[in-house]
């Protein structure tokens, strides 16, 4: 091999060695191109160079894209209210401080007019590179807000009100606000339980507002029980029935009364004192109760001693004699009519003046009775001879021991046929025969019947 052709081949040795370490280097030296000078007649260095240099224009293009792809975003579907105050970031997001943001000039976003409008927005990058969005947005009309008009009064919760209590206040059945006057459209019904309703107006001077409110109408009240008379005393197997005894009333227009042991009548089989319970019940069920005591005694039973006649005074028009203090003395013929009445006095004297003489062999009752608590005497009996009295002896016939006393008690045997009324009478004093007070007669007429069946029951 000749010298040239060795140096030839020595020196395309080296252009290929750079050629292969020419992209490394271009690397490492920050992507700044390099261009190696190779001798001009090798073609092989040439292409690589070219190739080396379309590559790194081709990466760096591809890194700037990338930066600002993510360094700003568009925002879609941007909407504001009018009149709003909008914020440049609202059109678009950046994720590097180094971004900043601006409105290209004329492109100043407005909302003082509702519609689609559109900004064009600049981002300029870190490397000082820029990009512009053309973003839409939206501005819409405020919602309007409706404002609730404040209610006059509103209607209250579980109201209740006893039966037939009358109530006057609207108040009870709604709350007004401050400055509203309250009216019963109607008065609420109370004369009935259960689930009611009522309407009561408001107004405040201006407008009025009708409210409807719903309570129930209960009853919690007790009957109220009125005893004639809790101490008495009634005849062996008289039938005594509880209204007789008391007089019950409630509030909702409603009450029976039994005996608490179930019997419809009074327990007068035997004689001697007993006590027995009366119950007063409303149609709630509401009870209310009282003890009662009461003597059950004998038929010749009496309070006090017969009237004493005095034979001396005694004529065929005027009877004279003693007996209790401030009874009433009464005259009866065998057959139970009466003849005459007086009252005894502080002492017991009485005198009775009859309007038909008595004739001679005629044959009267006497006894006498306490008008205000019905007690009654034993049964004196006298016959009329010719101008003189023959007075038969007196009932011996002991009273039973009994040391209740009868205050205010209805004549306290039944009589029949006659009843005796129910309650005590205030009656101070009967009508004197041939008195023109027909109330007074009719009312001596029960008492004086009742005590002539009394007198003739005992004298038989």
């Amino acid at each position: 091999m000749s010298k040239t052709t060795k140096l030839a081949c020595g020196l395309l040795a080296c252009g290929l060695t750079f050629s292969l370490a020419a992209p490394v280097f271009a690397e490492e030296e920050t992507q700044a191109p390099v261009t190696e000078t190779v001798a001009p007649e090798t073609n092989e260095t040439t292409e690589t160079t070219t190739t080396t240099d379309q590559a790194t224009t081709a990466e760096e293009s591809t890194s700037k894209a990338q930066l600002k792809a993510v360094t700003a975003v568009q925002k879609e579907n941007v909407s504001f209210v009018k009149d709003a105050t909008p914020a440049i970031t609202d059109f678009v997001t950046v994720s590097d401080a180094s971004t900043t943001l601006a409105y290209k000039a004329g492109t100043e976003p407005k909302t003082a007019v509702a519609g689609t409008f559109s900004t064009t927005i600049v981002a300029t990058l870190a490397d000082t590179t820029t990009q512009e969005f053309i973003v839409s947005y939206e501005v819409t009309e405020p919602t309007k807000t409706t404002v609730k008009a404040v209610a006059l009064a509103t209607e209250k919760t579980n109201v209740t009100t006893e039966i037939n209590e009358a109530v006057k206040d609207p108040s009870k059945f709604v709350t007004a606000t401050a400055g509203v006057t309250l009216s019963f459209v109607k008065a609420p019904v109370v004369n009935r339980l259960g689930v009611q309703t009522v309407t009561v107006a408001a107004t405040d001077g201006t407008a009025t507002e009708n409210i409807t409110a719903s309570y129930t109408v209960i009853d919690t009240t007790k009957p109220e029980i009125e005893v004639y008379e809790d101490d008495f005393y009634v005849g062996l197997d008289e039938d005594w029935y509880v209204e007789e005894l008391v007089d019950a009333t409630d509030n909702s227009g409603f009450v029976k009364t039994y005996f608490a042991n179930g019997r419809e009548t009074l327990d007068t089989s035997k004689e001697g004192t007993f006590t027995v319970e009366v119950i007063a019940e409303d149609a709630s069920g509401n009870t209310s109760s009282v003890t009662l005591t009461y003597t059950v005694v004998g038929e010749d039973f009496y309070f006090f001693d017969a009237p004493v006649v005095n034979v001396a005074k005694t004529t065929a028009t005027d009877i004279y004699g003693t007996a209790e203090p401030l009874t009433t003395v009464f005259v009866f013929t065998e057959d139970g009519d009466l003849l005459g009445m007086a009252d005894a006095d502080e002492n017991g004297n009485f005198h009775i003046e009859l309007e038909e003489a008595l004739v001679n062999g005629q044959t009267v009752l006497l006894g006498s009775m306490d008008m205000d608590t019905g007690e009654f005497s034993d049964v004196a009996e006298f016959t009329f001879q010719g101008g003189t009295l023959k007075v038969d002896p007196v009932d011996t016939t002991k009273k039973p021991s009994i040391t209740q006393v009868v205050k205010k008690a209805p004549v306290p045997v039944k009589m029949t046929p006659v009843a005796a009324p129910a309650k005590a009478t205030t009656l101070k004093e009967l009508p004197k025969t041939g008195d023109n007070s027909s109330a007074g007669l009719i009312f001596a007429g029960f008492l004086v019947s009742g005590l002539a069946v009394a007198l003739l029951r005992k004298r038989g």
